[in-house]
C-alpha cells in the first residue's frame, strides 16, 4: 500500500512539474463597481517580516497586481488613534505599504476615488538592512517598476 501511495504521489508531482510555472500574480477582474473600505479606531495594524530577502506587503483598501475594474472604484481608509506599521528587516528586505492605493497593472474603466484620512495616528513603513527598499503609497497610484523588489519571478508575489 505504501508503494502504491508513493507511485501515485510521484505521478502527481511529475504532472505538476510538467505543466510549467503557475503565474505568481493572479488576475482579478471585477465587472461592476468596487468599494474597498477600512475604518480604524484606536487600533494597531502591524505587518512584520524578518530575515534576508524578507518581504512585507501591507494593503488596506488597495488594489495590487493585475486588476481590472469595469466600473467605478472607491478606496477609503479612515482612522482615529492607533498606528499602521509595516516593517521588513534584513539584507535586501522589501517593505511595501499601500493605503487606498493602486499598485501595479490596475485598469479602471469608470471613475476612481481614493481617500485616506488618519487623525491622531501614525502610518509607518520601514525597511532596514543593506540594499533594502521601503515603498509607501497613500491614496495614490504606483506603477513604478524600479520600486519593486529585485526578483526573478513576478511581482508582487
Amino acid at each position: 500500500m505504501k508503494t502504491l501511495a508513493f507511485i501515485a504521489l510521484s505521478v502527481v508531482a511529475t504532472a505538476a512539474m510538467a505543466t510549467g510555472p503557475v503565474p505568481s500574480s493572479p488576475e482579478i477582474i471585477i465587472t461592476g463597481n468596487s468599494t474597498q473600505m477600512a475604518s480604524l479606531t484606536s487600533v494597531a495594524v502591524n505587518n512584520n517580516s524578518t530575515g534576508a530577502k524578507s518581504e512585507a506587503y501591507q494593503n488596506l483598501a488597495s488594489n495590487t497586481g493585475n486588476v481590472t475594474i469595469g466600473g467605478t472604484s472607491v478606496q477609503t481608509v479612515t482612522g482615529f488613534g492607533g498606528n499602521v506599521t509595516n516593517t521588513a528587516s534584513g539584507s535586501e528586505a522589501y517593505a511595501s505599504q499601500n493605503l487606498s492605493s493602486n499598485v501595479g497593472e490596475v485598469t479602471i474603466s469608470g471613475h476612481s476615488t481614493q481617500f485616506t484620512a488618519m487623525m491622531n495616528a501614525s502610518v509607518n513603513n520601514l525597511s532596514s538592512g543593506s540594499n533594502s527598499k521601503a515603498v509607501q503609497n497613500i491614496a495614490s497610484n504606483n506603477a513604478c517598476f524600479t520600486c519593486q523588489p529585485t526578483k526573478t519571478v513576478g511581482w508582487p508575489n
